[in-house]
């Protein structure tokens, strides 16, 4: 079984780094929040931002379903692993040989590849702060779900996709 989970904040390279390994190992992506969005028929942003009733679910059975195939490297939106259905479902994958990744990155990076420091209305409240509180939450859940974790803060997306390769032994070079 060749399963990688990369799992992480929003801007650590998830979708980018899932990209990298697919094309390189010839794996299946499946991104669990494209297959919500295709699902529900909606972007993910407006579906967040509506606070769509539907989204919890369809996130939720998405990831299950995803994390469910054979081969392949799936990327999970950056709270799902925060999910105790979903957190389950990890582990199930786990222990039939996936191997997951936490990609990790500091404020600055994150704050920087999302654009948080776009001037934006004062009524949106401080993007930065709310951010900084779901990265404290969300590091607990991912450490309880990941089998490393690689800081993406200054590293590029080809350095993170090697040591990804490595650390699940894709690589001879291990």
């Amino acid at each position: 079984m060749s399963m990688i989970v990369l799992i992480g904040v929003t801007g650590s390279g998830k979708t980018t780094v899932g990209r990298l390994l697919s094309e390189r190992y010839a794996l299946p992506l499946y991104e669990v929040d494209a297959a919500v969005e295709e699902s529900l028929g909606a972007p993910m942003r407006a579906l967040v931002v509506g606070r769509d009733p539907r989204l919890p679910e369809a996130a939720r059975a998405q990831a299950a379903h995803l994390l469910d195939a054979n081969e392949g490297i799936v990327t999970l939106g950056a709270s799902q692993p925060l999910d105790s259905a979903t957190a389950s479902a990890i582990q199930q994958a786990r222990a039939k040989g996936a191997y997951v990744v936490e990609l990790g990155a500091d404020l600055s990076a994150v704050s920087r590849r999302e654009n948080l420091g776009a001037p934006r209305s004062v009524g949106l409240g401080a993007p930065r702060a709310v951010l900084t509180q779901l990265m404290t939450q969300a590091r607990e859940a991912y450490a309880a779900v990941a089998d490393t974790t690689v800081d993406t803060s200054t590293r590029t997306p080809q350095e993170v996709a090697d040591f990804v390769a490595r650390a699940c032994k894709l690589t001879p070079d291990y």
